[in-house]
């Protein structure tokens, strides 16, 4: 057969990613918090755009207008009156809620820093003590663990060890109780000390803690008794107390860090007897061509050079603002399709949570299964049962006796029930759940429960047995 060269002309159908494109799929996985970064990036780099100016009935906060009419203040009656008794006015804040507590929402706490200096003044006048104490405090971290070295703020500060392990004592006698500690162990310790109960029962504890604190963790109970020569009764009520203890004593004294919010990326309302998915907008502005560069772009007495410049960045402004729209409408489609998937988890709770794959919701809306992918990633859903990630109602489940299948979220759901209302002298091990819940129609391996339980950080059944 001879060779030979040609020209054929062929249609080809391939994607090629466009600078657009890829700006597309960027925004698409961003979560909200991210996207609004991008967008102030985007609003200080492209004089084109700026943010819409909402309408004020638009800005209002939405939960005014759900607040009960017994809450309400008749504004049109105080004006219209004298001001009197059945004006409206003062309200009467006494019969709301928490919400509305101007107080709580000002309310600020110190953090574990600054409530130990107040202390440490409080406890002590001398200035050498104060300025050994201010130097150690520093070398506290948050969970209230001293991290320094008593030698080198010895030699540091010009002062004895001595004293500075006797300023050191003065600290852990602050509260939080175990504050200053260089371990773990020496935190139960001292936190024992301060225990008010029998003193059989803290010198029974403190042993545990100096001798067995790894037996104690892997909950055996029986060994320690049997070393100790105790009671396993007795060893089991130390234990109780032992574990009642904080190891990490700062870590409830947070004070001015900074609290992460999540931002809900559309919001499921129950209308009736259907869920309405609707985008939130609060987190990313509405963004728009400002009129002023869209008029010098019209008028005929621009510059050349000014008017491609301005058309160049009208064609960037336009290409965020529809792939914006994009993200939000691919988002609420995402979501709509979620919520006619688990109909059941929304009328009934999370026992009814049905396993569900990327690919149902990506036939369901006529996406590809990355798409679906990108739009579930870091994204949440406000719902009447709560605010969860779009991935939340994703997952695998287990086949039951009547064909269907049951969703890992709702079989931990159960495994923690059942855990939850067990007879503490004897567990139930993970052959027993898994036939519980063979008899309830949920067909699972006891290797599965193992794995299950392990996730809901529940201990095996030979550290939850009670004595």
């Amino acid at each position: 057969m001879e060779m030979s060269y040609g020209m054929v002309q062929q249609q080809v159908q391939k994607l090629v990613m466009t600078p657009q494109l890829r700006q597309a799929i960027q925004l698409l996985q961003l979560p909200t918090v991210d996207l609004a970064q991008y967008v102030q990036n985007e609003l200080l780099a492209n004089p084109v755009l700026e943010e819409a100016d909402l309408p004020a009935e638009a800005s209002t906060d939405q939960s005014e207008t759900s607040r009960s009419d017994d809450n309400r203040i008749d504004w049109e009656g105080y004006f219209a009156g004298d001001g009197g008794a059945d004006s409206g006015w003062p309200p009467d804040l006494s019969d709301r809620d928490g919400d509305d507590d101007p107080v709580r929402l000002v309310r600020w706490e110190p953090s574990l820093a600054e409530r130990l200096h107040v202390e440490l003044r409080v406890a002590s006048t001398c200035p050498r003590t104060l300025r050994i104490g201010e130097y150690l405090l520093g070398c506290i971290d948050d969970s209230g663990f001293f991290r320094g070295d008593v030698c080198d703020v010895a030699v540091a500060l010009g002062v004895t060890e001595s004293e500075v392990e006797e300023v050191l004592r003065l600290i852990q006698c602050l509260d939080p109780v175990g504050v200053g500690s260089r371990s773990v162990q020496e935190c139960l310790e001292l936190q024992i000390s301060a225990k008010s109960a029998p003193d059989d029962l803290r010198a029974l504890a403190m042993r545990i803690v100096r001798e067995y604190l790894d037996d104690l963790a892997e909950g055996r109970i029986t060994r320690i008794a049997s070393e100790l020569g105790a009671d396993v009764a007795q060893v089991q009520e130390a234990a109780d107390m032992i574990r009642a203890l904080s190891p990490r004593p700062g870590q409830d004294y947070g004070g001015g860090a900074q609290a992460r919010y999540i931002i809900p990326d559309v919001i499921v309302d129950k209308v009736g007897d259907d869920y309405v998915v609707t985008p939130c907008d609060s987190a990313s502005p509405r963004l728009v061509i400002n009129n002023v560069y869209r008029a010098m772009l019209s008028d005929t007495r621009t510059d050349p050079a000014a008017r491609d410049f301005i058309r160049e960045r009208l064609n960037s402004a336009a290409w965020l603002i529809r792939a914006l729209g994009q993200r939000r409408g691919t988002i609420t489609k995402v979501a709509t399709s979620i919520v006619a998937h688990q109909r059941g988890f929304f009328d009934r709770g999370i026992l009814h949570l049905r396993p569900l794959t990327l690919r149902e919701v990506a036939v369901d809306i006529d996406m590809h299964e990355s798409t679906v992918s990108r739009a579930t990633a870091g994204k949440y859903a406000q719902t009447p049962r709560g605010t969860f990630e779009l991935r939340f109602f994703f997952g695998s489940g287990v086949s039951t006796s009547d064909g269907d299948t049951a969703s890992a979220a709702s079989i931990k759901k159960y495994i923690k029930e059942m855990i939850a209302s067990e007879d503490a002298k004897s567990p139930l091990s993970d052959q027993q759940i898994a036939d519980a819940l063979t008899c309830e129609g949920i067909c699972i391996s006891r290797r599965t429960v193992a794995k299950y339980r392990g996730e809901l950080e529940i201990p095996a059944s030979a550290r939850r047995r009670r004595y």
